[in-house]
């Protein structure tokens, strides 16, 4: 090549080099991660991410690695034209932003007097769209952080739910109904949703349920455990002496009896909204702490399927006659799928997926019929799983 077409090649190979630059940012590799997923995450193609790279095998990246992401330049501004009968707050509320933020932007001295046709900067550009249960085998925990229709809230150090209401112009209750806070404990760091539907399982469905005794159970432990009576118990199978009963015997449990624990006696504590892959997702569900290999139980009845992703690792879908899907991820081996009762084995607690290296747990995640997530911790601390 002569010289001069060598000069003028690395010349252009020296602007794309600083184009690229100048229009990037880096993404540090995390346990889990594929280079398909991070893609996809950041809005750019898989082809796109290898080129700006320079990455020769693209099933070949290491935790620690430092991506370019091409073209990721931040979110676009967002207008919003105001309305009759629009406020500050009911505008910060929709678009997941503040009022002081949004006073701040657009250099409003009073917050409580806008007026209609005025047109508001809006920072971030969150939407109103919804965020449902992935059906790819990839659970929730996992997802980026959704734009709900009521935003969301990241919890600064020295806030309260009260403090946080305030100033999205929400109530006290919406965001404690939407996050399933219990005692008004809230931590720094969590995000926190501004308004969402809320749901505490009561059990019930339609049809009977089965349980299959094991070693140290009694029939009245069985009974309370799952709502009834000995005597209906007994009723049911036909027992004449409720004080014997056999390791491996299947028990017909009455209809409209409690929801089932989906794993008994774990450790778990109120982890929703915790911050996740470096504080670009965050927490959508419980988990459920217990030995590699321990039962996983249907919490009600209904239809599961199990799924296996490269996130979610082997999961369990449960569409429970209540109208809520259950999901469980990072399981160790499926049980039973199909149509199911309550307490009937559906899978075992490991760490596949995203969760290889950690200590065997059990992400548990609700989705009511309106798609939203909702806060397991209320459902399982309401129906004793302590």
């Amino acid at each position: 090549m002569p010289n001069n077409r060598r000069f003028r090649a690395l010349a252009v190979g020296a602007v794309l080099t600083m184009l690229v630059a100048l229009f990037s940012v880096d993404y540090t590799v995390e346990r889990g991660d594929t280079l398909g997923n991070i893609a996809r995450d950041n809005g750019v193609s898989l082809a796109e991410l290898i080129e700006a790279n320079d990455i020769s095998n693209p099933n070949l990246i290491h935790i620690g690695q430092e991506l370019v992401i091409p073209g990721a330049q931040g979110e676009p501004e967002v207008i919003h034209v105001v309305t009759r009968g629009e406020t500050l707050g009911k505008i910060a509320y929709k678009y997941g932003s503040s009022v002081s933020a949004l006073a701040e932007r657009n250099g409003i001295t009073n917050p409580n007097l806008i007026s209609i046709g005025q047109s508001i900067v809006v920072s971030g550009g969150g939407s109103t769209g919804t965020s449902g249960a992935s059906s790819s085998g990839d659970s929730s925990e996992s997802a980026s952080t959704p734009d709900t229709h009521g935003g969301s809230h990241v919890v600064q150090r020295g806030e309260t739910v009260e403090s946080i209401a305030a100033n999205h112009g929400v109530s006290v209750s919406q965001i404690i109904r939407a996050n399933g806070i219990v005692n008004r404990v809230i931590y720094s760091g969590y995000t926190l949703l501004l308004d969402g539907p809320g749901y505490v399982a009561e059990g019930g469905g339609t049809g009977e349920s089965s349980y299959t005794v094991k070693i140290g159970d009694r029939l009245g432990d069985i009974a309370s455990a799952h709502g009834t009576s000995i005597n209906q118990l007994a009723s049911a199978n036909g027992i004449s002496n409720p004080n014997l009963i056999q390791v491996g015997q299947v028990l017909v449990v009455p209809a409209g009896s409690r929801w089932i624990c989906p794993v008994e006696n774990a450790r778990f504590f109120n982890s929703w909204g915790a911050p996740r892959g470096g504080g670009t997702r965050w927490h959508q569900g419980t988990d459920l702490g217990s030995f590699r290999g321990a039962a996983v139980y249907a919490p009600t009845s209904g239809t599961v399927v199990h799924k296996t992703g490269s996130i979610g690792g082997k999961q369990f879908n449960l569409k429970g006659d209540d109208g809520v899907l259950y999901i469980g991820s990072h399981m160790e081996d499926f049980g039973k799928s199909g149509r199911v009762s309550a307490g009937d084995i559906v899978g075992y607690v490991g760490s596949s997926g995203n969760a290889q290296g950690t200590s065997p747990h059990l992400h548990f995640g609700m989705y009511p019929r309106s798609g939203d997530p909702v806060n397991p911790y209320p459902s399982l601390i309401a129906n004793g799983c302590k």
